[in-house]
């Protein structure tokens, strides 16, 4: 019952994001341009695009929350798994 191994694959990075309530998801789009900054590297400013955006809700804190997937077009060799993020999507 305990995990031997993680296996990850680096080529290429992905960014969840699940803090879109239902105002704002109406707002985002498949393959919509998306700005990324990471908490732990404030200078340096990521480019991605939206490839999924769960049709499921959940319910946070009372409010109608969605998780948006976005596929970075770049990395930088400080980026960690689990690092925080803030999302400014493009209009």
């Amino acid at each position: 019952g305990q995990p031997v191994i993680t296996l990850a694959d680096f080529s290429t990075w992905v960014v969840e994001t699940d803090n879109l309530t239902e105002y704002e998801i109406v707002d985002v789009a498949l393959g919509q341009e998306v700005d990324v900054v990471l908490d732990a590297l404030p200078d340096v400013t990521l480019t991605g695009e939206v490839i999924q955006i769960n049709t499921r809700y959940e319910e946070k804190r009372g409010d109608i929350t969605y998780t948006v997937t976005i596929l970075l077009a770049q990395a930088d060799p400080a980026l960690r798994w689990g690092m925080t993020a803030s999302v400014q999507f493009v209009p």
